[in-house]
Parts: C-alpha cells; structure tokens; sequence
C-alpha cells in the first residue's frame, strides 16, 4: 500500500489539474465569446428595455404661442400662428395615447428592383428582377421580440456592388448585390418580458398600434419629460453637446471648395444601404445622366451666369420631374407634426409641408416602396411653441421629442433603419433646428434656414432653406418688384431691431443716425400701415443689407430680391439657399463682419456697370425666391424639393 500511495497520488492530481485546466478555458471560453453579447446587450445605444412609464411631451392645457426669442420687432407683429386662411389661433394642445408595435417585425424582401428605362452602359438587365418592391413591415407581429444582435447584422445581407468610380460609365453590378427573395438581416434573441412604449406625443391620435403588453399611463406635463425610450435603430455616435470643429471666416470661395470635396468624399465614403431597391438604382442612373449632361446654356427661362453650371442643372430638374416620388409619413400629432404656419418669418417650413401635403402633388407616392425620399411633417416652430417650457433655456425636450418620433417610424417601418435615415429629410426655419436634428438626424438631408457652418452644416448632404417673410398668405406676392437701376437714388438701406445680436450695435455705431447722407442705415423704423416705409426703401435702394440677427440667417436676403434690390450679405459662415445651384456671387455682395467700417468704401468701388448687371440677375433669379399657392416651375417649392433630391443624388452608393 506504501508503495502504491504516491502513484495513486500523482493520478488524482493529474486529474485535478485537467479539471482545473478544463474549468479554467470553460471560463475563458465564457469570457470571450458570450459575455460581450451580454454587454452590449446592457450599454449599447441599441439596448431594449423591459418597460417603461409613458410619458407625453405636451402640456394637459391649451399652449400660449410664446414669443420667438429672436425675431426682430417689425416681425414679431406677425409672428403668430395660422390657419390655411390666414386667421390667427392658438393651439389647443391635448395628451394622446398609443402603443409601440414589436419592435422589429420579420421583414422580407422578395426582390430587388428594376433598373430605369433609360439604362447606363454597364447596367446589366439581368441582375435586377422585375417587380421589386422594398420590404414591409410585417401585419402580424412575432410572438416573440428579436433583439438585435451586432454579430448578425451582415449575416444574411445582400452583398454592396462595387461603387462608381468612373464619370463614363457605371460599373456593372454584382449578381450578389441584387438577390431574388433576398431576405433582410433578422436578430434572434430571447424577448424582454414586456415590450417598451414609446412617448406616445410624436403617433397619431386614433392610431392604435399591436403590442403584447399595455404600460400604464402617467400625468403628460412640459417638465417632467422623463427619460427617453432607447429604440433598436442605426443612429450615429454623435454626443448632444458635442461642439463642432474649430472655424474660421470661410468666405464663399471656400465653402464652395468644401462643397466639391465633400462631392468626392460621399462618393467615396457614403454608407451602403442595407438591401437595394428600385428606386436606388433610378437615383445612380440619375446621377450619371447628370454628370454626363449635355451642355446647353442658351436655355430661354435659364440665364447661365445665375448657375455653377446650368447644363448639369437642367438636366437634374428634368430627372426630378420625371423620377421623383416622396413618401410624407402621416404618423404624427398635431400641432407640432401636420401643422404648417403659412406666414412670418417661419413661413419656408409651412409653406413647403402645405404643398408636399397637398392631396394633388404629383411627386407625393402613398407607396414607400416607390419613394426616393422620406419626408419628417414637422414644424420647428410649431415645436417650440408646444414644448419649450419658458425661461429653461433646455431643448432637451424638444430634442426628445423627435427621437421618440424617429424611434416611432423606424420602429413601425424598415425605411429609416436600411439607410440610417441618409434617404429622409426635414425643412425647418427655427433657428434651434440645427441642434435639435443634429444627434438623431444627423445622416438625414436637413433643409434649414439656419445654414450655419459652425452649426454644423455639412455641405452636400444638408441644404440651406431659404427664410421668407410672408406677410399675406393669400397675396404672397403682393408689392413684388421695385424701381429700376437708374431710379435708385440711394445707396444702401438697413432696418433691424438694433439689439437682435452682436453685429447689428457694430453697424449702428458706424453708419447709423444718417452719419452718411447716402447710407439708410436705422434700428426700428416708425410703423406704417402696410409697413409702407421699409418697403419704400427696399425698392429704392440700389444695395439692401442683410446684417445678421441672432443666428446667421435673415428674411431679408429674399426681401431684397423680392424688391429687385441687389442683396449684401453680412454675416460669417452663412450658407445662401440653393448653394448647391447658384453662383450667387453674380448677383449678391458677401462682406465679411469685419469690414463693416470700410461698408461705404467696398460699396462705392463697384462700378456702375458691375452694379446694372447684378440687379438685372437679381431680377432674372427672383423666380426661384417665389412662393405660389399652386406651385410654378423653377419656383421656391421646387427649388427646395430639386436641393434636397440633387444632394440625394450625389450621396447615392449600392
């Protein structure tokens, strides 16, 4: 037995340290392969709750219409809210209540779409199957709720077709990018025990959607917001405070570099969408059509010096009128989602949603396998007039507001989630929409008045909205026109209210108080009935200044074209609407702040000849600075759908 017990002893310890040995790569096994799903299934962005108090972003009484913080004095007098008839109203403001339907609903695809009619060289037919249609989220929810899983995101996606490299021809596409019955990628894991909802302010009224579970309701209140409801969709890392990269002064000539640059780096750079469809490929048919226009510059309605180059634009519009279709969702609560404001210094948003909303426009499809864009109904104004709560200084409701909204629609629809929101777009004239669309809007097209490069403006994706004042819903061109050239005895005329921001005190002290018999420069001009005294100096002005206010952008860029005066622009790092299009320095001066006191020197050195030519292009481009209540060719409506659609184009990768 002695001589047995040391053998007998090494045996149970080998034993003992293969076990231990097995143990130990079980952990490590753990560790490595299952422990990560666990956490990022705990602090990912796309985590999904168990459940969730619902909370209302809208107060239980009828909102008082807050005045505007930044709207100069002779505006707020028509800063209200209206109907389609132009009569003022307050809105009265009700909770709502709804139910978020399973989060991620099995989608199907079961095919890819057909090319255009008019094909690239290249474009080879028989990868593409006819009668595609985008998936759709399914009618009858799973009993379970997937979650989304980072590992099998690519699993069962359709392989990217290599991009367009070449101006000449497009490349042919890979019979692994278009698949018949190609399936969109679909999470496994196990379901929460109860569904999350959502906060049911963004979901209309009677809108009932399935769920497996009802959440309690609590008091909807403006200041107790709670916490926001993480979602399962694709959204940027892009921190809320986080401050835009460091700026100079970057004058016309640079953003119009940028501008090219970013041309390049979206083709290079741009995010594939999840799964291809129809109209993906009529949008890159579309953009080689474009760069391969045919040059024609002695188009009669198309004055060529007005554009960075008119072929390649008419050639766009064309494409526009014959391809587009827009999906508006019709999700959404009024008065902030569906409410458009037709007059005031908000009136670009309203006018726009009034027309693409309009049961007769032609570019609107009620099919969003169709659509080319996804249209946001929401009004900037109409949002902080409902939720901002008085004196906070926080728009961290606002902001919230339209996540949960996004979260909505990307929940209810796969549209958002194929291309992280790069196909959807939003027009918004408050000067907050910038930061308000800046984290969970930030791949989507944003049209905004406040087209300011330090607020993060990306050139070639967002597109500059023109600010119109609109003082007569029903007559929007009432008082059109002004003197010609040589009846313009004055040299250059500005009205503002003398403390709307830093610049306007710096103009006053220098050429305020007629300290120059030849420069109008004044604060608050005495009220007139029909504001006949600002208008009277509009038109007989050679040079009207659009100094800014508050944020970078001002009504009176288009007033001054309205009035056919030439238009000088001051203020920094202000992108002018339709950049994407237009040569505005043959029709506009640019100054920049810093040379406010040399105004009249700068002004006086333009020759005579320079000056005739500018106010007849600003004539010539007033066309598309106009508003109609049924829409005209080249007019404002179309000139904001064709911006939004041409940086569409030019993003466009599969």
């Amino acid at each position: 037995m002695r001589r047995e017990s040391p053998w007998l002893w090494k045996v149970e310890s080998r034993r003992l340290l293969w076990l231990l040995g097995l143990t130990f790569a079980l952990i490590v096994t753990f560790q490595y392969i299952e422990l990560p799903y666990a956490i990022s299934s705990i602090f990912s962005s796309t985590k999904i709750p168990i459940s969730r108090n619902s909370t209302s972003l809208i107060g239980n009484s009828t909102s008082a219409i807050a005045p505007s913080p930044a709207g100069d004095e002779e505006e707020v007098e028509v800063d209200q809210i209206y109907d389609s008839s132009g009569n003022a109203t307050a809105p009265a403001i009700s909770p709502t209540t709804a139910t978020l339907p399973p989060l991620l609903p099995i989608l199907k695809e079961n095919a890819t779409a057909p090319t255009a009619n008019a094909k690239a060289p290249g474009l080879n037919p028989s990868l593409v199957k006819d009668h595609a249609t985008a998936p759709s989220p399914s009618a009858n929810p799973p009993a379970a709720l997937p979650g989304l899983n980072p590992s099998l995101v690519k699993e069962n996606a359709t392989a990217p077709a290599p991009s367009v490299k070449s101006p000449v021809a497009l490349p042919i596409l890979n019979p692994s990018t278009v698949k018949e019955n190609a399936t969109a990628p679909v999470a496994s894991a196990k379901a929460p025990v109860a569904l999350p909802s959502i906060n049911p302010s963004p979901v209309m009224k009677n809108e009932t959607l399935p769920t497996t579970s009802k959440v309690p309701e609590r008091n909807p209140t403006k200041k107790n917001v709670g916490d926001a409801s993480p979602i399962v969709r694709f959204v940027p890392d892009v921190k809320e405070n986080a401050k835009m990269p460091g700026f100079g002064v970057m004058s016309i000539s640079e953003m119009s570099k940028q501008l090219r640059q970013n041309r390049i780096s979206h083709n290079r750079l741009a995010k594939k969408p999840k799964w291809v469809t129809k109209p993906d490929l009529e949008l890159l048919q579309a953009k080689y059509d474009i760069e391969n226009a045919p040059i024609d510059d002695k188009d009669p309605f198309l004055y060529a010096p007005l554009y960075r180059n008119v072929s390649m634009f008419k050639r766009s519009y064309e494409l526009m009128e014959k391809i587009l279709k827009v999906y508006a969702y019709k999700e959404g609560n009024k008065p902030i989602m569906h409410s458009p404001i037709l007059r005031g210094i908000y009136a670009s948003e309203g006018w726009f949603m009034n027309i693409i909303e309009s049961n007769n426009n032609k570019f609107v499809t009620k099919d969003p396998a169709k659509a080319h864009l996804f249209y946001l109904p929401f009004s900037s104004r109409m949002l902080e007039v409902t939720l901002y709560v008085q004196d906070s200084h926080s728009h961290r409701n606002l902001i919230k507001y339209l996540k949960d909204y996004i979260d909505f629609i990307s929940a209810k629809y796969p549209f958002w989630n194929r291309t992280s929101g790069a196909d959807h777009f939003l027009a918004a004239c408050h000067d907050w929409a910038p930061s308000e669309t800046r984290k969970h809007m930030a791949k989507s097209i944003r049209a905004l008045c406040n087209s300011d490069v330090k607020e993060g403006f990306v050139f070639g994706k967002d597109t500059s909205l023109p600010e119109t004042f609109v003082r007569d819903p029903k007559k929007p061109l009432s008082n059109m026109g002004g003197k010609s050239a040589n009846q313009r005895p004055i040299l250059a005329f500005f009205a503002g209210k003398p403390d709307h921001g830093y610049l306007r005190p710096i103009l006053l002290s220098y050429w305020g108080n007629n300290k120059d018999p030849d420069l109008k420069i004044f604060g608050k001009l005495p009220r007139t009935k029909g504001n006949k005294n600002y208008l009277q100096f509009m038109k007989t002005s050679k040079y009207c200044i659009c100094a800014k206010g508050f944020e970078v952008n001002s009504p009176r860029v288009v007033e001054a074209i309205f009035y056919d005066c030439v238009p000088v622009i001051i203020s920094d790092n202000f992108v002018p609407p339709f950049f994407e299009v237009l040569n505005w320095e043959s029709f506009a001066i640019f100054i920049p702040e810093k040379d406010i006191p040399n105004l009249k020197k700068i002004l006086m050195s333009i020759p005579e000849s320079r000056y005739r030519s500018m106010q007849m292009r600003v004539k010539k481009v007033q066309k598309h600075f106009l508003w109609h209540a049924k829409p005209e060719k080249y007019d404002m409506f179309h000139m904001i759908l064709h911006s939004i659609w041409y940086n569409r184009v030019f993003q466009i990768s599969v």
